[in-house]
């Protein structure tokens, strides 16, 4: 090994172990409490486990390296490798697809999505990703298309492969990552322009409810003036003195009085939760789309020109892939209201 695999599988050890004790941190306290999550939680906690998964691919490999001090692999480990690597990147694809198909029909459509809608949907992209990643071995090619990286950081499809087999296999991995990309643009767009919408007649109703409130306080303010009061005979000494023509607003005069105020609150609470998972899809999807552009243009590049990229920047899109493999769950963490409470509830556990 030379100076630039060392460096090359000290780092790719380092992301990957931070990556996987940031993922297993979300996924430990969550796992247990699979039911009572959301449709989109749960497709959060399971793009962790795959997340997790792949970065145990890199890890092993980099650690494999550092400790043997060479790059030797057994060509038939580096193929179920390559299997596995593949599986979880479509798998993850699959899942923030999932998320952006959930917000679509949330928002857009405004249909709910049951938890069974969330089980079908997991188990249908799994078996999609685990048969496109079987296809090199169901073509008897798993040996020529799974193959080591130029880092020797995983094991992964041989894009620049020219023999019609391999060619094949990538165009359509290729374009089953590109097709859910332009499908994910087109859906945020509707989602944008429904909650814009959707904002606006809110932003609308306050003004109206705030027109009214204001109007009727004018009212009331001209009722009680001081001087129409002494015009109609009104004399401040005859003001009764009972206690009882001071009494407090009954239970349902206050009922009656602020339905302007909590309907504003609630229709403010809603917007404010709408947008929180509205963000945190974006969020998700954003980052997985910046952390997988780069390898996702090296392949297309070494499948259109059938020559190798330069091994840096391979390096580079590899590492950008694992950064979004480890910030998945922060993310997931930070607009995530039900995922953050089990974790902290299970730490606050595990320290009492």
């Amino acid at each position: 090994m030379n100076a630039s695999d060392w460096t090359y599988s000290t780092i790719t050890t380092v992301i990957a172990f931070i990556g996987i004790l940031l993922n297993l941190i979300l996924i430990v306290p969550n796992v247990w409490r699979a039911r009572s999550l959301t449709p989109s939680s749960l497709l959060i906690v399971c793009l962790c486990c795959s997340d997790t998964l792949l970065l145990s691919n890199c890890l092993s490999l980099a650690a494999t390296h550092l400790r043997r001090g060479d790059l030797e692999y057994n060509p038939i480990i580096c193929q179920i490798h390559g299997f596995l690597i593949t599986f979880c990147s479509l798998l993850s694809l699959g899942l923030c697809t999932g998320l952006t198909l959930f917000r679509y029909i949330i928002i857009v459509r405004k249909t709910p999505v049951l938890l069974q809608c969330a089980h079908a949907y997991l188990a249908g992209s799994a078996a999609f990703c685990a048969l496109i990643a079987g296809l090199p071995f169901i073509c008897n090619a798993g040996e020529r298309i799974y193959i080591m990286a130029q880092t020797h950081m995983n094991c992964t499809v041989a894009w620049s492969n020219t023999d019609t087999t391999s060619r094949v296999i990538s165009w359509i991995c290729m374009s089953i990552i590109i097709i859910p990309v332009s499908c994910m643009g087109f859906a945020y767009t509707q989602i944008y322009s429904e909650v814009s919408k959707v904002f606006g007649a809110f932003r609308k109703s306050f003004a109206v409810a705030g027109d009214n409130l204001s109007g009727d306080q004018q009212r009331g303010s001209k009722t009680t003036n001081p001087d129409s009061n002494h015009q109609g005979g009104y004399h401040p000494s005859k003001i009764s003195t009972n206690p009882e023509n001071f009494r407090k607003p009954s239970f349902d005069e206050k009922a009656q009085r602020p339905p302007k105020m909590l309907n504003k609150r609630k229709r403010t609470e809603e917007e404010a939760k709408q947008m929180a998972l509205l963000m945190q899809s974006i969020a998700i999807v954003g980052l997985f789309l910046i952390g997988w552009t780069p390898y996702l243009s090296m392949g297309l590049y070494e499948i259109v020109t059938g020559t190798k990229v330069h091994p840096d920047f391979e390096f580079a899109a590899e590492m950008f892939a694992s950064m979004n493999n480890s910030l998945n769950p922060v993310v997931a963490m930070v607009f995530d209201d039900k995922i953050r409470g089990n974790v902290v509830q299970f730490f606050s556990c595990a320290e009492e």
